[in-house]
C-alpha cells in the first residue's frame, strides 16, 4: 500500500452482522462500482427474489448483474456469476475515491430514495483509498470469506439498461475502529455531466452520503465459519475479477413519478456480531417495503328499521295510560277511555309491524318485543308506584324483609307459610337490598322487572331457535302478551316471577342439547331445573309435565328413537321430587285446598250445580263476547295448522308436543266461562299452556297457513296437499288482509284479557277505597292500623278480619292471620255459637271497617272462604259492625276513626 494510506482492512460487521467492501477506482471510459450493501426495505419489495433464486429463499446479498452492454462485451462473465463467487479469481479490486476535501465526514442522514432521481457526477477525491494489495489479491488464503447465501445466483433484473442511471457509491477514508458501526447509509443517484465544485455533504435529494467502512489496521485475517444467519442478517461480499465492473442493477418495477423516501431510524446499542433491533417505525410515516395489514373487519351495527319509531308510537300509548291512572285517582270520568285508548296504542303498532314481514330481522324484532314487554310493565308499576298493594306481593314482602333483617333464608313468614322453602324471589329482592341499599319495595321492583324481562328475551329466543324467524319469534310473543295474567299477575313481585325465567330458559337449553348437543346446554338445563324448583312449586311440577310431554313426543315422532329424550324429564322429576320431599314438606297440604277447589267446581260444572266461594267477580256478558271472539280466532288458527301439519306428515316433534300443549289450553279455558271460580283456574293455566298455543298462532299466521284451502287439480278443496310450512305464502292484497285480520284477532285477545284478567275490570284503574277491591282496598288507614299491630301488640298474635284487613295485619303488622271470620261478621247476635267458633280459631283480635257497611264487595266477597260470596246484594248493616262495642269481654283498643281493633276474650 502507499504510504500515507490507511491500511485497507477487510469489510467490518456492519449493522445486521454482514461486511461491506469498497470498490476499485475505475478506469478511464469505464463505469463506476458499487460495494455490496445490505438491501432496504425498498430493496427487498422490489426485488425478483422468486426469480432469482430458484430455491425460494431471497438473496438478500446477492451482487449487482452488469448491463446488457457490458454482458455482451464480456460473455463469460455470466458463466462465471453462475459457477458462484467462491470461484471468482483473485484479481485487484478497484477502488471508489474517498469524499471530496472539505466534506464533512461525519455528515450522516437516515435517508434511502428510490431508483428515477437525477444522478450528478462526483467530484475528484483526495483521500486515500482503500486499496488491496497483488499479494493479497493474489494470496489465496487472504480471500474474504463470503457469510450467508453464498452459492445463489446473482438476481435476474429486467427494467432499465441505461448505463448512464448506473448507481456508484464512494467510501470517505479517515473512519477509525472506533466509530459507530452502525450509522445509517444514504445513497442516491446522479447524471454525468461535467464535474462541480464539491458541496458539503448531507441529507438531500440530489446528493448520496455513503456509510464508510471502518478502517482496519491490521492486515485481514481469513474469516471462521459461522453459522447460517436468518435472511436479511448478512451482507455478500463480492470478489470482482480484473476488469470487471460491478453495477447496480435496474429495478423491476416502473420508475416512480416521484421520489419516495424512506427515514431508517439508527438503534443505538447494537453490539458487533449481534443484529441491531429494528425500531418501531415513525407513527407518520408508512414504510414502502413492507405490505400494509388487513384492516380488521368493522363491527356494523344492527339493522333497527323502523323499531325505534314503532316503539315511539308506543311510547305514547304509555302516556296515555299514565294520564289515565291519574284521572282515576281524581275519579276523572274520562280515564276509562285514555287507559284504552292508550293500551291500543301501546299494542297494536307493535304487532301490525311484526306481522308486515318488512322487518330489517332479528334486531328489529327482538327490540320490538322487549321494548314491548318494558312498555307493559311499566303500566303494571304506575297502577301503584309507591308502594305493593296486591295481597300476594305483600305476602313476598314479608320474605324478604325478614331476610333482610334476620341475614338468614328459611325464616317463618305467617303471611304465606310455604314460601319459607322457595326463596328464590326472596333471595334476589335481599341481595339486591344489600348491595345497593335500595328499599325492599324498589328493589322488589327491580327483580320483578328484570324477571320479566328475562322471561320474555329466552321465549323468543326459544321460538327463534325452533323456527328460524325472527317475525314468528316476535309474533309469538307479542301473542303471549295478550294472556290473561301476563300484564300483572306474572309481572309481580311473586315467586313464580322469579321462577318463569329458569321454566323458560331449562326449555331453550334442553332444545338446543337435543338438536346440537354438547354438555354446555345440558348442564344449564340441569341447573335452571334446579333453581325453578327452588323459586316456585307449580312452576316446578310444570316444568316437569313439559319436559316429559316433550320426551314422549320426540320418541314417538322421530326415528330412530334416541332414548336421551328421557334424561331431562328423568332429572327434573329427581330434582322436585328430593326438594318436596326434604325441604318443602309442607307445600302438598298448601296445594290440597286448591285442588280439591277445582275438583269441585268440575264436578258442580258436571252436575249442574252452582258455586259459591269465590271472591272473584262474575264475567259480564261483553268480557265474555269479546273474549270469546279472540278465543275462536285461536282456535281457527289452530285447526288450520293441524290439518297442514298431517297433510304434509310433519315430523318435527316439538311442533307436535305444542299442538298438545294447545289442546290443553283450550281445555282449560273452557272453565273461564263456566262458574265462579272459572276465570282465576283458566289464569293460572294459561301462564304455561298460552306458551303453545302462542308459538302455533304465530306459525299461521306470518307463514300465512291456508285457513280454507284451494282446490286440487280433481277439484277437491280439503283433499289438497298443503303448502310446505317454511315457505312464506301470503304476498299483495292477500298480505295486506293478514296483517290486518291478525292485528285485529291479536288486540282483541289483549282487550279481552285485559278486561278478563288482573286486576278485575271495576279496579282496573287506581281510585278511592273499594271494599274487596285488593289494590284498591289498601290505602292509608289500613295501612296505619297495621303498623299499630306491629307496634303495640308485637309479633305473632292470631288477628282476623276482612280480605285487606287480614293481608295488611300479616305483613305491616307481622301477625297470624285468622282468614275464616266471615260468620263473626254476618251474626246480627252475639251468642253461644260466636263465642265456640272464636273458641275454637284461638281468635285474640278483630279488625273492623267501618266502610263494609257503606260498599258492596268488588269482588263479590268480603272475606276469604266468604259464605255468602256471590249473593251479596247489600252492604253489611251497622249493627253487624257496631255488636262488638257492646259485647262484654271484648275491648277496642285502636280506632282511626275509619278502622278499629277489637281484643277478644280469648287469649
Amino acid at each position: 500500500m502507499a504510504n500515507g494510506e490507511d491500511p485497507a482492512r477487510r469489510p467490518s460487521a456492519t449493522r445486521g452482522g454482514g461486511r461491506m467492501l469498497t470498490v476499485p477506482d475505475p478506469e478511464p471510459g469505464e463505469p463506476a462500482l458499487r460495494p455490496a450493501v445490505p438491501m432496504t426495505s425498498i430493496q427487498h419489495f422490489e426485488a425478483p427474489n422468486d426469480a432469482t433464486d430458484p430455491s425460494g429463499a431471497p438473496d438478500q446479498a446477492g451482487e449487482a448483474e452488469p448491463m446488457p452492454e457490458q454482458r455482451a462485451a464480456e460473455p463469460a462473465r455470466a458463466q462465471d456469476d453462475d459457477q458462484g463467487r467462491s470461484a471468482a479469481p483473485q484479481v485487484p479490486a478497484r477502488v471508489r475515491p474517498a469524499a471530496p476535501a472539505g466534506a464533512e465526514p461525519s455528515a450522516h442522514a437516515d435517508i434511502q430514495t428510490t431508483t428515477g432521481v437525477p444522478k450528478k457526477p462526483i467530484p475528484d477525491q483526495d483521500e486515500p483509498t482503500m486499496v488491496l494489495s497483488d499479494e493479497e489479491q493474489n494470496d489465496p488464503k487472504a480471500e474474504p470469506e463470503v457469510e450467508g447465501e453464498t452459492e445463489k445466483p446473482p438476481p435476474q433484473v429486467e427494467g432499465e439498461t441505461d448505463p448512464d442511471k448506473t448507481v456508484v457509491m464512494q467510501l470517505p477514508s479517515g473512519r477509525t475502529t472506533e466509530d459507530d458501526p452502525d450509522k445509517t447509509v444514504i445513497m442516491t443517484t446522479a447524471p454525468a455531466k461535467p464535474a462541480e465544485p464539491a458541496k458539503p455533504m448531507g441529507p438531500s435529494p440530489e446528493d448520496t452520503v455513503v456509510l464508510p467502512a471502518p478502517v482496519k489496521k491490521t492486515p485481514p485475517a481469513p474469516a471462521k465459519p459461522r453459522p447460517a444467519r436468518d435472511a436479511g442478517e448478512e451482507t455478500v461480499v463480492l470478489r470482482p475479477r480484473a476488469d470487471d465492473t460491478m453495477v447496480l442493477p435496474a429495478a423491476t418495477v416502473a420508475p416512480p413519478t416521484e421520489v419516495v423516501t424512506a427515514i431508517i431510524p439508527v438503534v443505538p446499542g447494537a453490539k458487533a456480531g449481534k443484529p441491531a433491533k429494528a425500531a418501531a417505525p415513525a407513527a407518520t410515516t408508512a414504510d414502502p417495503g413492507r405490505a400494509p395489514k388487513p384492516a380488521r373487519p368493522r363491527r356494523e351495527l344492527p339493522d333497527l328499521g323502523h323499531a325505534p319509531a314503532v316503539l315511539t308510537i308506543s311510547a305514547l300509548g304509555v302516556l296515555m295510560v299514565a294520564l289515565a291512572y291519574a284521572g282515576g285517582r281524581v275519579s276523572t270520568g274520562n280515564a276509562p277511555y285514555a287507559y284504552w285508548g292508550g293500551q291500543v296504542v301501546v299494542f297494536t303498532p307493535v304487532v301490525i309491524r311484526l306481522l308486515s314481514r318488512r322487518m330489517a330481522g332479528v334486531a328489529e324484532s327482538f327490540l320490538l318485543v322487549m321494548g314491548l314487554a318494558l312498555h307493559q310493565y311499566l303500566l303494571k308499576w304506575m297502577y301503584s308506584p309507591d308502594q305493593f298493594r296486591f295481597p300476594d306481593e305483600l305476602q313476598h314482602w314479608l320474605a324478604t324483609t325478614v331476610i333482610v333483617e334476620s341475614g338468614k333464608l328459611f325464616q317463618p313468614n305467617p303471611a304465606l307459610p310455604p314460601a319459607v322453602h322457595f326463596p328464590g324471589l326472596a333471595e334476589m329482592g335481599a341481595a339486591v337490598t344489600s348491595m345497593t341499599g335500595l328499599p325492599v319495595t324498589a328493589a322488589g321492583v327491580v327483580v320483578a322487572g328484570v324477571a320479566h324481562l328475562v322471561f320474555v328475551a329466552v321465549l323468543f329466543a326459544a321460538v327463534l331457535r325452533a323456527s328460524n324467524s325472527p317475525a314468528v319469534a316476535g309474533v309469538c310473543c307479542a301473542t303471549y302478551a295478550t294472556a290473561l295474567h301476563y300484564l300483572f299477575f306474572n309481572s309481580m313481585f311473586l315467586y313464580q316471577t322469579a321462577a318463569l325465567p329458569f321454566f323458560m330458559l331449562t326449555i331453550w337449553a334442553t332444545r338446543r342439547w337435543r338438536a346440537e348437543g354438547g354438555r354446555q346446554f345440558l348442564t344449564l338445563a340441569i341447573c335452571s331445573a334446579a333453581l325453578t324448583t327452588v323459586s316456585h312449586h307449580v312452576t316446578a311440577f310444570a316444568l316437569f309435565i313439559t319436559l316429559l310431554m316433550l320426551a314422549v313426543v320426540e320418541l314417538t315422532v322421530q326415528r330412530p328413537r334416541r332414548w336421551t329424550a328421557l334424561v331431562m324429564p328423568a332429572v327434573a322429576m329427581v330434582v322436585v321430587a328430593v326438594w318436596m320431599l326434604t325441604v318443602a314438606r309442607d307445600v302438598v297440604g298448601y296445594l290440597e285446598a286448591p285442588v280439591e277447589q277445582v275438583g269441585q267446581t268440575i264436578s258442580n260444572l258436571i252436575n249442574g250445580r252452582s258455586e259459591a266461594s269465590s271472591t272473584t267477580a262474575s264475567v259480564s256478558v261483553g268480557q265474555l263476547l269479546v273474549q270469546g271472539t279472540g278465543l275462536l280466532g285461536l282456535f281457527v288458527l289452530y285447526a288450520a295448522l293441524v290439518r297442514d301439519m298431517i297433510h304434509r306428515r310433519d315430523r318435527d316433534s316439538w311442533r307436535w308436543a305444542a299442538v298438545i300443549g294447545g289442546a290443553v289450553f283450550f281445555a282449560g279455558n273452557g272453565v273461564r266461562f263456566l262458574g265462579q271460580n272459572g276465570p282465576e283456574i283458566a289464569g293460572r293455566l294459561s301462564t304455561f299452556t298460552y306458551v303453545p298455543i302462542s308459538i302455533l298462532a304465530a306459525i299461521a299466521l306470518v307463514r300465512g297457513v291456508q285457513i280454507i284451502p284451494a282446490k286440487d287439480a280433481e277439484g277437491h278443496r280439503w283433499r289438497a296437499a298443503a303448502p310446505a310450512i317454511d315457505v312464506i305464502a301470503p304476498g299483495g292484497w292477500n298480505l295486506y288482509s293478514r296483517v290486518a285480520a291478525g292485528s285485529a284477532m291479536i288486540t282483541l285477545l289483549m282487550i279481552g284479557a285485559r278486561a278478563g284478567g288482573w286486576p278485575p275490570l271495576g279496579s282496573i284503574l287506581p281510585g278511592p277505597y273499594l271494599a274487596g277491591g285488593f289494590e284498591r282496598s289498601v290505602d292509608v288507614y289500613g295501612v296505619d292500623a297495621a303498623d299499630w299491630e306491629r307496634r303495640s301488640l308485637g309479633p305473632r298474635n292470631r288477628i282476623g278480619g276482612d280480605v285487606t284487613s287480614v293481608s295488611l295485619a300479616s305483613t305491616y303488622g307481622r301477625q297470624d292471620p285468622v282468614r275464616e271470620v266471615g260468620p263473626l261478621y254476618y251474626a246480627d247476635d252475639w251468642g253461644l255459637a260466636e263465642d265456640q267458633f272464636v273458641s275454637d280459631l284461638a281468635i285474640q283480635y278483630l279488625v273492623v271497617d267501618k266502610r263494609l257497611s257503606e260498599q258492596l264487595p268488588e269482588g263479590e266477597a268480603y272475606f276469604e272462604n266468604d259464605p255468602n260470596a256471590g249473593s251479596i246484594t247489600r252492604p253489611l248493616t251497622t249493627t253487624q259492625i257496631a255488636k262488638f262495642d257492646s259485647l262484654t269481654g271484648v275491648d277496642r283498643l285502636y280506632d282511626n276513626g275509619t278502622v278499629r281493633v277489637y281484643r277478644m276474650g280469648a287469649q
